[in-house]
């Protein structure tokens, strides 16, 4: 064998194992970066993971908490219908701050059926109702807090010259009345409250007639 044609062969064997390593590098290189990126995606899992059962336990603990709440709301707020014992309550708040009630109105029902209370004095046997079933109908649902209803309730009192003057309104009354009926738990939400002077010959007098709108709450 001539000395040119073994150096051919020498570098036809270094060519080979050359491209050869080339080979095996860039090989090992590319499944050391899938590796790599699988080890990443493997890890960002986890955390996933490990962040879904922190939120999973924390919503147990609420789920856990709001139970008990609602458990709380069952045995404080009534869970009747009953529109004659919420006027009842109402005559009866009145009456211990010194005020006639002259009517009591719930709104129109879907069933077809509307209440109104009327009597000439704080006795509140005289109250009417109507079926307990159109008490929901007339009831909107309390947003965020599931099973309970709101049910509105518009209050005037007595007022003019048929009435005894220990049973006109007048500011401290009023005020009286208010906090009567925000401790009630039938009667815990005042909406809205519109005072009108009563005015005589002289001007205005120390009485006044208001409109009160309230929310009467019922857990069923």
């Amino acid at each position: 064998m001539s000395q040119n044609r073994l150096r051919l062969i020498l570098l036809g064997f270094l060519a080979g194992a050359s491209l050869l390593f080339f080979i095996i590098a860039f090989g090992g290189l590319t499944l050391l970066s899938a590796k790599s990126q699988r080890l990443v995606e493997l890890k960002t899992q986890s955390k996933t993971v490990d962040a879904q059962s922190s939120s999973l336990a924390a919503s147990k603990k609420q789920v856990e908490q709001y139970a008990y709440f609602n458990d709380i709301a069952k045995t404080v707020l009534p869970g009747d219908k009953d529109q004659a014992q919420a006027t009842a309550d109402i005559f009866r708040l009145a009456d211990q701050s010194g005020i006639a009630i002259a009517s009591v109105t719930f709104p129109a029902s879907s069933l077809g059926t509307s209440t109104k209370t009327d009597s000439s004095s704080s006795d509140s046997t005289n109250a009417t109702t109507a079926p307990a079933a159109s008490a929901i109908s007339q009831a909107k649902a309390v947003e965020g807090i599931a099973g309970l209803y709101a049910l509105e309730l518009t209050i005037n009192p007595q007022s003019g010259s048929g009435v005894a003057e220990s049973k006109l309104v007048t500011y401290p009354k009023l005020l009286d009345f208010l906090s009567r009926i925000e401790h009630n738990r039938r009667t815990a939400q005042i909406t809205k409250v519109n005072i009108q002077p009563q005015i005589t010959e002289l001007g205005p007098s120390q009485f006044i007639n208001f409109t009160l709108v309230i929310n009467i709450f019922i857990k069923p």
